[in-house]
């Protein structure tokens, strides 16, 4: 279905429908219904001329048929924008006309920025970056803010990421299906009523894991024992990848301390 002047003068003006409903109708998209709308200068109010030198029916006329400017142009001119100029035009029942690139003047969208405000949005388009060690290999590399991850768990190539799966945490995958295991975690959050137990963390999400106060690979004895198990939301789990000793004496203190 073609948006055509008759059409849309119809089911906007006489049959009162909305641009929605007639973007639903004709399956256009609302901005594609909007900008014909306007073009045709088809409205539901009669346009309010004010003062102003663009309301002046005889000067526009001189200006925009005899004198042969585009509508931008003269936008410039008066230093308002050019759709203000191009409504006049169509409602003084003016053909739109296409314009040369000679004929364009430069489209006025709205308030300018200062040039303390463009040098704040240039610095924040600069792509910052700072130096992290890696997690398996140590070596220092560089990597974008925008891309660090929230849990530290930084390396410098996927080669450094298998490796550090591989060495520690391969046991997880062994273990996380069998009955036992199962079982532990079970017991675990029941104890700690399936709410995260980190020091300083009151998150309340019941994206939850079991996680072993003593790593289970340096400590395999205690992988089933309840009081090396203590329930961490799932980004405070993540916070202990790799650096599971730094949070023992925390987490046990907080096990001896429900204990009591």
């Amino acid at each position: 279905m073609a948006l055509t002047k008759n059409l849309l003068f119809q089911k906007y003006v006489i049959e009162n429908q909305t641009i929605s409903d007639i973007a639903k109708e004709t399956g256009y998209p609302k901005n594609r219904v909007k900008s014909v709308l306007r073009r045709f200068g088809i409205r539901k109010t009669k346009m309010k001329l004010g003062n102003e030198l663009y309301d002046d029916r005889e000067w526009l006329y001189e200006q925009y048929v005899v004198l042969n400017k585009g509508y931008t142009v003269i936008a410039d001119e008066l230093g308002v924008s050019y759709t203000v100029v191009r409504d006049r035009i169509l409602f003084f029942g003016w053909k739109i006309r296409g314009h040369k690139d000679i004929d364009k003047g430069s489209a006025r969208r709205g308030k300018k920025h200062t040039e303390s405000a463009l040098k704040k949005i240039r610095l924040s388009r600069i792509k910052k970056s700072r130096e992290l060690e890696c997690l398996h290999c140590s070596r220092i590399f560089e990597r974008q803010n925008s891309s660090i991850l929230r849990s530290s768990k930084n390396f410098c190539t996927a080669v450094c990421f298998r490796q550090y799966l591989k060495t520690n945490r391969i046991e997880t995958v062994d273990i996380t299906d069998s009955a036992e295991y199962k079982e532990w975690r079970k017991k675990v959050y029941i104890r700690d009523g399936y709410r995260c137990k980190m020091p300083g963390c009151n998150s309340n999400s019941r994206d939850i894991a079991a996680h072993h106060i003593y790593p289970k690979k340096k400590f395999p004895n205690k992988k089933f024992d309840l009081q090396n198990g203590i329930t961490l939301c799932r980004k405070c789990h993540e916070d202990t990848y790799g650096k599971e000793e730094q949070f023992i004496d925390a987490l046990v203190r907080v096990i001896q301390k429900m204990n009591d």
